[in-house]
């Protein structure tokens, strides 16, 4: 067996055995882990944000590689030998071309898991997070990438995954190409996507929609922008949490039930942001305090 198989295999059971480890405790152990990092970081963030990226980015690499080293200002993967890691920390983006000339771009607070050649029948990846890939074509060696609750099969392709640990919703979005997707949780279901296509899957109830998007804006927070479809506020601000590396607090009860449709350019800052987010929501107001955010309603 080539060492591109042993560590697909050796990866796909630890990854399956994270999923009966990540509990209140592991979130527990990271929130301790972010207090050790904001003492140690140059720049200070708080600890809810550093507390959630790691539960986006680096659960991967607690739960399933199981060693990384602290740094001043960051945190490094000691991936499996024969694999690498990515890692786009909060208020930064990553990217970087796999082996095989595939593209990848990572979003804030994400972790992606890769042999460091695929020489084995597919091409594995293991994703914690939001990536946009641009995959490179080879009919005989599929291109899989694995999630906790979706796996997306392609050939040649280009499309979204958003996987965040925590998150109500798991989504693939299709612009070019087209995809498999398995949902093993929801009656290990398949669905073939063309593109312009989305499927959004919500582990709590195991149901499954798919809906005509526009792909581009979907991909477009590669350049950038920041959009969001039928999106509630709670899932707005973990966004922006992760885009600008700010901690926001508000009553989440008063603002689950509201739903927005709104797209910010690249050029907008945080307080451009809050401010169309208060005009959207009239009676609402906010207060900036650092890298801290006070929003009521």
């Amino acid at each position: 067996m080539d060492i591109d198989l042993r560590n697909n295999k050796a990866l796909e059971e630890l990854w399956a055995e994270s999923k009966g480890t990540a509990g209140p405790e592991t979130f527990r152990e990271l929130a301790r882990l972010g207090r050790r990092i904001d003492a140690v970081e140059s720049r200070r963030r708080s600890l809810r944000s550093v507390a959630y990226a790691f539960a986006a980015a680096a659960v991967l690499a607690l739960v399933v590689l199981g060693t990384f080293s602290l740094t001043r200002d960051k945190f490094q993967v000691s991936p499996l030998e024969g694999t690498a890691s990515l890692v786009a920390e909060y208020g930064k983006t990553a990217s970087t071309v796999l082996p095989d000339g595939s593209k990848v771009a990572l979003n804030s607070g994400s972790t992606l898991v890769y042999p460091e050649s695929f020489d084995g029948k597919s091409r594995i990846v293991y994703l914690s997070g939001q990536a946009n890939f641009s995959v490179a074509k080879d009919p005989d060696k599929p291109f899989i990438v694995k999630t906790t609750h979706m796996d997306v099969r392609a050939l040649g392709t280009t499309f979204c995954v958003q996987s965040y640990l925590g998150e109500r919703t798991v989504r693939t979005t299709l612009k070019e190409g087209r995809v498999k997707v398995d949902v093993p949780g929801a009656g290990d279901r398949s669905y073939f996507l063309e593109p312009g296509m989305q499927l959004v899957y919500v582990p709590g109830d195991n149901s499954i929609s798919l809906a005509r998007v526009d792909a581009a804006k979907v991909l477009g927070w590669e350049e950038g922008y920041l959009s969001f479809i039928n999106a509630t506020f709670p899932e707005i601000a973990t966004a922006l949490e992760r885009r600008f590396g700010v901690s926001i607090g508000y009553n989440a009860e008063n603002m689950r039930h509201n739903s927005l449709n709104v797209r910010f350019l690249p050029d907008e800052s945080l307080e451009d942001v809050l401010e169309v987010l208060s005009l959207l929501l009239p009676g609402s107001r906010y207060k900036i305090e650092g890298d801290r955010v006070y929003w009521s309603f």
